[in-house]
């Protein structure tokens, strides 16, 4: 009876230890593959800023983020307000539309708003989470480039303007 409760402690100890080797291992493969090409997407950014981007388009990019996370933030992408969705959505096709037509300067911003402009197009009829997502990463990052946001260190890497972590 003794050799088996000496089994049993043996092997729980044996379990938490690989356990923890395991998380270990796990937490510095994701600093290495995850936070550090992060940090040289932005610091590619700071040398090469979006450019000519107007204070309209801007603070159209900030907002719109700012609704998203409150769209999709903080858990709610799990019971995403249709609705909401789909107006916020029509917002952004009209006004990605207009600054499509107003003109973008920076190829690769331009870019990313005719992506954001046909997502949103998708999502004003039928707001799938995941492409709400998306939108929602797409204004997160390029706010990121064009405003400078600061409240996180999370680059989503989905945007032609600030490019995927390597």
């Amino acid at each position: 009876m003794k050799k088996k409760g000496r089994y049993s402690k043996a092997m729980l100890w044996s379990v938490v230890a690989v356990g923890l080797l395991v998380a270990g291992g796990a937490g510095i493969y994701m600093y290495f593959n995850h936070i550090k090409p992060q940090e040289d997407l932005k610091a590619q950014l700071e040398k090469d800023p979006p450019t000519g981007v107007t204070d309209d388009l801007a603070a159209m990019i900030a907002d719109t983020h700012e609704q998203y996370n409150n769209l999709t933030g903080y858990g709610n992408i799990d019971g995403l307000d249709q609705d909401k969705a789909i107006t916020l959505s029509k917002r952004v096709f009209k006004e990605s539309g207009e600054a499509l037509k107003k003109g973008i300067v920076d190829k690769q911003l331009e870019g990313d708003m005719k992506t954001i402009h046909q997502l949103a197009k998708e999502t004003s009829t039928n707001p799938d989470k995941e492409q709400v997502r998306l939108l929602h990463r797409y204004f997160h990052d390029l706010d990121i480039a064009v405003n400078r946001y600061k409240e996180t260190d999370t680059v989503f890497g989905v945007t032609e303007t600030i490019g995927k972590p390597e």
